[in-house]
């Protein structure tokens, strides 16, 4: 009786499944043995443990472990499913988010848990400790009975009281001794009992609050550490996002200092909405830059420009693009009025730009700026420069191999990150789409992504990699994010674009690669594998939002699938000359 084992995930735990046909005998025994049924999973299994995969072995012949390979297609619901995307072993890929040990045999080399647990010491916070670990139910419950122990909801991190007792019943717990470093109890901190924090509403706009900081630098240095702190000089105060989870954390930040926090807040004041979004945070980050770096001389002609752009519903990439093209065309023309600027005059300002070695795309830039301005805010309807446009330079994008892109996602261990560049490579994702997206967009019953306003203000579905799903619905079980699948410092606000990045600086750089890449690069990567695995061209448009045909064909240039079978001559000249001499 042929009996299969695989690695199961079920009552919130690890399983050892046992599947076969139905035989009454080997029922009887597994019974005996203490296995019990899952009518959902339609499977025997036991805990996962040496001991259970030993007893196993012992009263069972035929076994055979599941270990899935490299397959183009996949068994799914009971439907065979191929997908153009060759297959990298889902077993490589998985995030191994539950607490088991990826080897076909199911063998537990050791009784500890600590080398699975991926254990990271966070810098300290007050008084406490920080740390972080992957999710293992009975070790989470022991940590928070533990006094001095706290989980903390907002950054997903446990935070442990700095002092001796607590230090140990936490390391003997974790099985890790020493884990925090010696000598580093908490010491009472500088205290502020006479000084209070003020925090008012801010008249102008009512999703901002105003906080007003005593004259301290230990103080002032804190609260600048929020991502989104602004400084007011007018009124000589911090200005924070009107939101309970920011209020919560200023209260977490200053309770060591044992700081009053004196809120003057009406009731109600504080709302979860007024956390801004992407879009508020871009738009208003960017807006702000550029009038940083605006003379008084071209502020009316900006304001119109930005207020424009805004009206028009453009992206903050595109307000920052033609206002610093604008901008540098009004300091070279000592900032005139762009009426008296004659179209001789800005052909002839254009040549001079070429002439001095611009680059093609800031070619473009200026030339899209200056029309945009002359028919948008001046009302020139006719207005028009013709002239060529600046011919753009051919670059062929950066490309990794399967097996690089595998090398880097195994030197991943921490399961955001991991998932985050999983879902870029598998899905071919901008970073922007990759950090905004919501758990409303992924499709799991279609295996489809609906990326929504993207590049262009466009909608598209894309292919959701089977070889991930369930871990990423296992990843959404235990980290229970709200809105978006990568939440950044503050619930309920997405990743950062720029930390994104950097998760791809760090795997790359532990990977060993000496290839430079982004997390754009695997997008390029994405099309091309398709490509070399015979996917038509227009699906590949398709999948990656390009408007038009010509900007996909440039990965026909890097693709191996061709080129690859091409011969030098010289080689064919050079084979024909030694089959000569072997004949002679």
């Amino acid at each position: 009786m042929q009996i299969i084992v695989k690695k199961i995930w079920h009552r919130d735990a690890d399983r050892i499944g046992l599947f076969f046909k139905y035989d009454s005998a080997t029922i009887s025994q597994l019974r005996q043995l203490g296995g019990i049924y899952s009518q959902s999973l339609r499977c025997w299994y036991f805990d996962y443990n040496a001991e259970n995969y030993k007893l196993i072995s012992q009263n069972f012949e035929d076994l055979v472990i599941d270990n899935p390979k490299k397959s183009k297609t996949q068994t799914l619901a009971g439907l065979t499913i191929s997908r153009d995307l060759p297959a990298i072993a889902k077993s490589e890929l998985q995030l191994d988010l539950a607490p088991v040990l990826n080897n076909p045999e199911h063998i537990t080399k050791t009784n500890s848990l600590a080398p699975n647990m991926r254990l990271e010491l966070l810098p300290n916070l007050g008084k406490y400790w920080v740390f972080k670990m992957r999710y293992y139910q009975i070790i989470s419950r022991q940590l928070l009975a533990t006094k001095g122990v706290y989980w903390n909801a907002n950054y997903k991190v446990y935070m442990v009281l700095r002092n001796l007792g607590t230090k140990e019943q936490v390391e003997k717990i974790l099985g890790v001794s020493p884990f925090f470093p010696e000598n580093d109890y908490h010491k009472n901190e500088t205290v502020f009992t006479s000084e209070s924090i003020i925090i008012k509403p801010h008249p102008e706009d009512s999703k901002w609050m105003e906080v007003y900081m005593p004259p301290f630098l230990v103080l002032r240095e804190k609260l600048k550490r929020f991502s989104m702190a602004r400084y007011s000089t007018i009124k000589d105060c911090y200005l924070l996002p009107a939101a309970p989870s920011v209020y919560d954390a200023m209260g977490m930040q200053f309770e060591p200092h044992k700081v009053l926090l004196s809120n003057q807040l009406p009731r109600g004041y504080l709302m979860k909405q007024n956390l801004p979004n992407r879009k508020q945070l871009d738009l208003s980050k960017t807006k702000a830059q550029l009038f940083n770096q605006v003379p008084d001389a071209a502020q009316d002609y900006i304001s119109l420009m930005v207020d424009t752009i805004l009206a028009l519903n453009y992206s903050s990439s595109t307000m920052r693009t033609y206002t610093s093209s604008f901008l540098k065309f009004l300091r070279d023309h000592q900032f005139r009025d762009p009426k008296t600027i004659s179209q001789k005059e800005i052909i002839k300002y254009l040549a001079s730009l070429m002439e001095r070695g611009l680059s093609a795309s800031s070619g473009h830039s200026m030339v899209n700026a200056l029309l945009f301005y002359y028919q948008q805010i001046e009302q020139q309807k006719g207005f028009e420069l013709k002239l060529p446009r600046p011919k753009s330079e051919k670059k062929l994008p950066a490309v990794l191999t399967m097996e690089e892109c595998l090398q880097i996602f195994r030197a991943v261990d921490n399961p955001k990150h991991k998932l985050l560049l999983l879902i870029g490579y598998g899905a071919g994702l901008r970073v922007s789409e990759i950090v905004t997206l919501e758990w409303r967009d992924i499709l799991f019953s279609e295996f489809k992504i609906h990326i929504k306003n993207a590049k262009g203000k466009k909608d598209r579905m894309v292919m959701l990699p089977y070889s991930i799903v369930s871990s990423l619905e296992l990843y959404k079980k235990l980290y229970e994010p709200n809105k978006y699948v990568f939440e950044g410092q503050y619930a309920g606000e997405p990743y950062s674009a720029g930390s994104a990045q950097s998760v791809m600086r760090q795997a790359l750089k532990k990977s060993g690669l000496s290839k430079k890449a982004t997390v754009h690069t695997l997008r390029h990567s994405f099309a091309t594998h398709l490509l070399e695995n015979g996917t038509d061209i227009r699906y590949i448009q398709k999948f990656l939002g390009h408007a038009s045909i010509k900007t996909t064909t440039i990965y026909t240039h890097v693709s191996k699938m061709a080129t690859d079978k091409i011969v030098s001559p010289l080689d064919r000249l050079v084979d024909e000359n030694n089959k000569k001499k072997l004949n002679d």
